[in-house]
């Protein structure tokens, strides 16, 4: 547990002059380089961003005055075979001095605390999730099979039910007798279920599971209390996020926590999109274009937005919603929702930057992607000859004022009656083939 510096400085017309010095990463090391740096009147830092040992080190520099500067190691490392802890120190030390590194986004102290907590929260809900899988399992193992019956086994009223009873060894029809009515049409299932006993093991274990369940609820119960107050100042920013489809209030305050409060941090909404990895990547060489793969960035804020954007594609009458379906039909569904993220992080980009609520501008991105390619639909249909040329000739006027209205199915082409290959009716003549019939 080490930090290495190199101070370089120049004393008149000699050559730069570099003093390297290795220092204990606890408390006392720590307030040995502070004053190390002081008594050669050192002003400014360059470090790397390492985990998270950066941030104590990056707290103490910047109390002492000194003025910090972190950047991304993959940006100033060193040539393979030449990596040391003193040949890094020397060439951030040049890098300081000739202003070489570009400097990363460091938030306010009280929103890297907050981080801390955000993240933290996510940790217990991922912990939970897992302990939901392993109480399956110790059903499934003993073939007690409710979770194809119920939904929701742990959060439910009727699942917690079950739960207990088996965990108490109760009959089957006690068990039943006191669920509600709300199950009522599946009492004979739940029976055919609950016929089969755990074993002593299986049921001691199913309690410990059930146990430490409610206390990650607990705990994620608690962790929200905690932010809420900590956020109470940022309550506005809060409810404006709240503004945007698919995201919840727990949504909005870890997106605040990741992006900070203040947007002029970011030049445009696209660098915003290029720090957290939700835009495409460019990888172009001799004229190809590569990969498009999006780099790492945030990840915790591009799983947030990832999330957010699952609800928000199912939300109907929204922009996400039209420009899902737009991109999925060429890109795929995953794709698709990583498109939709992006595009909800620059509406949030937005939204923070000019203090406005969310308002959908109501673009319906499917029709402009069917009326971009409805040519050569159109081209490739009287191609195979399943739309003739008369048809086409022969179709409704689609002016405004004869456009059907949204949710109208009108037929716009007379298809002429060929099967599809393999099918044993006889096949009418396509375009080709009647142009070559005698008159």
């Amino acid at each position: 547990m080490q930090v290495t510096a190199t101070v370089r400085t120049h004393a008149g017309g000699e050559g730069p002059r570099v003093e390297t010095r290795e220092f204990s990463a606890l408390a006392s090391g720590l307030a040995l380089l502070v004053q190390w740096l002081l008594g050669l009147r050192v002003s400014g830092a360059v470090m790397e961003a390492t985990g998270v040992y950066w941030e104590k080190v990056y707290d103490i520099l910047s109390d002492a005055g000194l003025d910090v500067m972190v950047v991304n190691a993959q940006h100033v490392k060193q040539i393979k075979g030449r990596k040391t802890d003193i040949a890094d120190s020397v060439w951030l030390s040049r890098i300081c001095q000739f202003g070489l590194g570009s400097p990363s986004l460091i938030l306010p102290k009280d929103f890297r605390d907050l981080r801390g907590l955000s993240r933290y929260r996510r940790t217990l809900i991922e912990q939970r999730a897992r302990t939901q899988l392993r109480i399956q399992k110790v059903l499934d193992r003993g073939g007690v099979r409710i979770g194809g019956i119920l939904s929701r086994i742990t959060h439910g009223v009727n699942g917690r039910r079950i739960l207990e009873g088996i965990i108490a060894g109760e009959a089957c029809e006690d068990i039943l007798g006191g669920l509600s009515w709300h199950v009522r049409k599946k009492l004979d299932l739940l029976g055919d279920a609950l016929s089969v006993e755990l074993d002593a093991h299986g049921r001691w274990i199913l309690g410990d599971l059930l146990a430490r369940f409610d206390s990650d609820t607990a705990r994620i119960e608690a962790t929200d209390r905690r932010m809420e107050a900590a956020l109470a100042p940022y309550e506005a920013k809060v409810r404006l996020l709240e503004t945007l489809p698919g995201v919840s209030r727990e949504s909005a305050m870890a997106i605040l926590v990741e992006l900070g409060p203040d947007m002029s941090v970011f030049a445009s909404a696209r660098h915003c999109a290029a720090w957290t990895g939700i835009c495409p990547g460019n990888n172009e060489s001799a004229g190809k274009r590569r990969s498009g793969r999006i780099r790492r960035g945030n990840p915790v804020l591009r799983a947030i937005l990832v999330e957010c954007a699952h609800a928000a594609v199912r939300t109907r009458g929204c922009q996400f919603h039209t420009y899902h379906q737009a991109v999925k039909s060429r890109r795929g569904y995953k794709r698709a929702i990583v498109a939709v993220a992006h595009k909800m992080l620059r509406t949030i980009h937005a939204m923070l930057r000019d203090g406005t609520p969310y308002a959908d501008p109501g673009i319906d991105y499917e029709g402009i992607s069917i009326g971009r390619k409805a040519s050569r639909w159109l081209q490739k249909l009287e191609q195979y000859g399943y739309v003739t040329r008369l048809a086409r000739e022969e179709q409704p006027d689609m002016s405004a004022q004869n456009r059907p209205r949204p949710g109208v199915a009108r037929n716009r082409f007379r298809p002429i009656t060929r099967p599809f290959p393999g099918s044993p009716n006889k096949l009418l003549p396509t375009a080709t083939e009647r142009r070559r019939l005698p008159d």
